[in-house]
C-alpha cells in the first residue's frame, strides 16, 4: 500500500487477522542515546541497528545517561543473565516509548512483526479465521468470520482469551498469543476464554483450524422484497478488488430495484472492524448525491479536509436500514455516520465501537514499521468520532443470544421489520 492510501485507512490500527501472527507497533526512534555508557551488547546492537536521529521538541534535550544506567544495573544485578537479550531489550524500550502516548492505534512493529503485518493483509489464510484486538493488555476477540473454524466453535466477539492449549496468556503480547493460535490447516488448538456478557463465565472452545478465505461482502437471499449484503471488512488485496465486489453487489441491486423485484436494502455492517477510508466514501456514493461531505480529516495543524462523494449514486432511492454493534469501527462507522447524519438510512442494533483517527504506516530502515496516528476522523456534523462519542442507533437494539442458539437473528429481523412499514 502506498503512503497516500495508507494515510486514508482509518482502520490499520491494533486488529490481527489469527493465523498470521501480527501484532501492531509503532516506531523505532531511538532518541539519541548518551555514548558515555560503557559498552555492552544492548549498546553494540542499538550501534548496528539504528542510526539514531534526536527529533525536535523536549525530549531530544534530556540526558539518556539514565537509560544505561538502569541497562547496567539490570546487566550486572538481575538474577537470570538468560533473559537479558539485546534485541529485546532494544525493541521492548521502544515499545515503551511509543506505548507512553497512551493511544492504542500508534504501534511499533519489530521487523518480524512487520513482515507478519504484511501478510495479514491477503485475505486467504490458515488459521481459525478471526480478528483479535488487545485491550487493556488482554486478547479479545473483535469478531470470528462468518462460517470460520471459530464461528463453527462458537468464539463471539468480545471474548477474552487466557490461555491457549492451556498456557496462560498473562503477561503476553499479543504477537505471542497470535502466534499460539495459528496453524496449519487440519490441526487443533484450544482456547479458555472469558465471557463479559456472561459475568466471565469460563469457557474452553477446541478449534480445527482451516485454509480461511475471508471475503469482505456477500450478498445474502433476498427476504420477500428485501435485498441483505454483509460487508465484513473494508479491506481486500486492494482497494480497486474490493470496489470490484461491490460494484456487482451494487449493480445487482440496483437492477433488481428498477425491475421493482426489491423494494428495500438492509447493510450488515455488525463485527465490521474498517479498513480502506475510501471505500467507505465509495459505498455512500451510490447512496447520497454526488458531492456530499461524507467526514472531514483533521490534521495536527487543525485543518480540516473534506471528503465528499464523486460519483452519481445507483441506490439513490431505495430504502435502507444498517445494522451496527460494538465491534463496527473505522469505515464502517464513518459510512454508517453519513448515512445516519443526512437521514438516508435507519441505523439498528447497538452503538459503534468509536474509532476515529487514521494512522499511516512508515517503514523504518531496520525493516521495522511504525503505525501513528495522524489525524482524527469527523463525521458530517464535524464531531469527532471515538469511545466517548459513538455512532448511536436510530433504533437500539441488543443482540439476543438464545434466540441466535435457535437460529432467529433479532436485529436482522428488526431491520427487515422495519423497511417493511
Amino acid at each position: 500500500m502506498t503512503n497516500e492510501n495508507a494515510k486514508k485507512n482509518s482502520f490499520f490500527n491494533r486488529s490481527v487477522s489469527l493465523g498470521n501472527a501480527i501484532v501492531l507497533g509503532g516506531i523505532v526512534l531511538l532518541f539519541g542515546l548518551g555514548i558515555g555508557a560503557a559498552s555492552s551488547p544492548l549498546r553494540n546492537y542499538v550501534t548496528q541497528k539504528i542510526t539514531c536521529i534526536a527529533p525536535s521538541g523536549d525530549l531530544s534535550k534530556k540526558d539518556f545517561s539514565l537509560y544505561w544506567e538502569v541497562y547496567t544495573i539490570l546487566r550486572d544485578k538481575y538474577v537470570d543473565p538468560s533473559k537479558l537479550d539485546a534485541g529485546k531489550l532494544f525493541y521492548g524500550s521502544i515499545k515503551g516509548l511509543v506505548e507512553s502516548l497512551g493511544d492504542s492505534p500508534t504501534v511499533f512493529f519489530d521487523p518480524k512483526e512487520t513482515e507478519e503485518y504484511k501478510k495479514s493483509q491477503s485475505g486467504t489464510y490458515s488459521g481459525i479465521g478471526a480478528e483479535l484486538d488487545s485491550i487493556n493488555k488482554s486478547g479479545v476477540v473483535v469478531a470470528p468470520f462468518d462460517g470460520s473454524p471459530a464461528a463453527q466453535a462458537g468464539l463471539e466477539p468480545q471474548d477474552i482469551i487466557i490461555e491457549v492449549d492451556g498456557v496462560t496468556t498473562h503477561n503476553k503480547t499479543l504477537l505471542e498469543v497470535v502466534s499460539k493460535i495459528r496453524g496449519e490447516a487440519g490441526t487443533k488448538v484450544k482456547l479458555t476464554i472469558v465471557r463479559p456478557r456472561e459475568n466471565n463465565k469460563k469457557y474452553e472452545l477446541e478449534i480445527t483450524r482451516g485454509s480461511v478465505n475471508a471475503p469482505s461482502m456477500a450478498r445474502g437471499e433476498n427476504v420477500g422484497n428485501i435485498a441483505v449484503v454483509k460487508i465484513s471488512r473494508f479491506t481486500e488485496s486492494t482497494l480497486t478488488e474490493w470496489v470490484s465486489r461491490w460494484n456487482v453487489i451494487a449493480s445487482g441491486i440496483a437492477t433488481e430495484y428498477n425491475n421493482g423485484k426489491v423494494t428495500g436494502l438492509v447493510i450488515d455492517l455488525r463485527n465490521n472492524p474498517g479498513g480502506y477510508f475510501d471505500a467507505a466514501v465509495i459505498l455512500a456514493g451510490d447512496f447520497l448525491p454526488k458531492g456530499t461531505i461524507i467526514a472531514y480529516q483533521r490534521e495536527k495543524s487543525g485543518d480540516d479536509e473534506t471528503f465528499p462523494t464523486a460519483t452519481e449514486p445507483r441506490l439513490k432511492d431505495i430504502s435502507v436500514t444498517i445494522l451496527v454493534n460494538g465491534s463496527s469501527a473505522s469505515a464502517s462507522e464513518i459510512f454508517a455516520g453519513a448515512m445516519q447524519y443526512y437521514k438516508r438510512a435507519t441505523i439498528i442494533g447497538e452503538k459503534t465501537y468509536g474509532k476515529g483517527t487514521a494512522q499511516i504506516v512508515l517503514p523504518v530502515s531496520d525493516g521495522s514499521s511504525l503505525h501513528v496516528t495522524v489525524s482524527k476522523w469527523l463525521l458530517p456534523s464535524k464531531e469527532w468520532l471515538n469511545p466517548d462519542n459513538p455512532i448511536i442507533p436510530n433504533k437500539e437494539v441488543d443482540f439476543n443470544y438464545e434466540q441466535k442458539a435457535k437460529g432467529v437473528d433479532n436485529q436482522m429481523d428488526e431491520a427487515i421489520k422495519e423497511l417493511k412499514k
